[in-house]
């Protein structure tokens, strides 16, 4: 089980790659607009599109990645003063209803990039296709519930298991 969560980090840092570098991209063009705009009154045309559309994949493509890395904020200091097998209980069921809904959130940009497809959408000003995005904010939402789920079945294992469970316990803040 511990050898999946390893493999498990290192998908989720690949796809955290996607958001190192929509956050650098996001950077450069932002500096790059304002010194345009600053010096020469010609802003980048579009740079607020692309900063649309690179900003719903870097923070997407984050969610995983934090998961793994057990940065997000849980309930830790609440279910402490559970007894153990009842706080890993509540944990793992909450990883549970976690995992269905960005699994939910995941099908539910397919949907949209399936719709953006067939409307043809794009932005405004650049006409930038928006499918691409909604299926990398898929993909990201997906890798998500697979570590949310993962951490869920390692909580219910953890009730029986004294190792799991001390795993479990040491990211409870």
């Amino acid at each position: 089980m511990l050898s999946f969560g390893r493999m498990i980090n290192k998908a989720t840092f690949a796809v955290s790659l996607v958001s190192y570098v929509g956050v650098f991209a996001i950077m450069l063009l932002n500096v790059a607009d304002v010194f345009m705009t600053k010096s020469f009154t010609k802003p980048i045309q579009g740079a607020y599109e692309i900063t649309e559309v690179l900003l719903l994949c870097t923070v997407m493509a984050s969610f995983a990645y934090a998961q793994s890395q057990k940065a997000h904020i849980n309930m830790g200091m609440v279910l402490k003063r559970f007894p153990r097998p009842v706080a890993l209980a509540l944990y793992g069921f909450m990883g549970l209803l976690s995992a269905a809904t960005a699994g939910a959130v995941g099908y539910a940009a397919i949907l949209q990039a399936q719709s953006a497809l067939d409307r043809n959408a794009v932005t405004s000003v650049l006409e930038i296709p928006l499918y691409p995005f909604y299926y990398i904010e898929a993909i990201a939402m997906f890798f998500f519930a697979v570590v949310l789920l993962y951490d869920a079945v390692l909580a219910v294992m953890a009730i029986r298991n004294d190792k799991y469970a001390e795993i479990v316990i040491s990211s409870w803040a």
